[in-house]
């Protein structure tokens, strides 16, 4: 059964400590040695398999993992091209599968920093979250809901959305 939020078992130095620690879809494991190497979580599909994120760049191709007050949040989205083909958004402690419709949470203070960084010239949300110091989830939030008052516009023509001040090009 599919589930809606992990579950934080521990950081471990190996992946085997991990892997006796996440029993249930969503249960998840940090292994650090130093830095953090992976995050080793069961499926939150319900298939039973266990994933390995790789958090750890000099390893190759890594997501990134942000540890905030309210929970933890993986970028870019987890994707299985494997087994279950689960996709799946952890952000915040909470698993939002990418086919569900994406609900804004909308936060004015991040909104108004977001408008601020905004031009009239498209820009990737990766980008702006990457200037403004924030997690990318939220970032692209913040930009639809802009986009959805009118305030910004979205360029869903790309591989990532990409977003610019709602108007015409003001540049001579």
């Amino acid at each position: 059964m599919k589930t809606r939020e992990i579950h934080q078992k521990g950081v471990v130095e190996r992946q085997a400590e991990a892997l006796e620690l996440v029993k249930k879809p969503g249960d998840v494991a940090i292994v650090e040695r130093g830095v953090v190497r992976s995050l080793v979580m069961r499926c939150p599909d319900g298939c039973g398999d266990i994933l390995t994120v790789n958090l750890d760049g000099r390893a190759g191709p890594a997501w990134r993992l942000y540890d905030g007050k309210d929970g933890l949040t993986v970028f870019p989205s987890v994707w299985r091209d494997t087994g279950c083909g689960a996709h799946f958004i952890v952000w915040d402690d909470v698993i939002h599968w990418t086919n569900d419709i994406w609900i804004v949470r909308r936060d004015p203070i991040l909104e108004r920093a977001v408008e601020a960084k905004l031009t009239h010239d498209f820009i990737s949300y990766v980008d702006l979250a990457a200037a403004l110091d924030e997690i990318p989830w939220a970032v692209l939030d913040a930009c639809r809901s802009l986009a959805s008052t009118g305030a910004a516009v979205e360029d869903r023509d790309k591989r990532r959305p990409w977003f610019k001040l709602a108007g015409q090009d003001r540049r001579g």
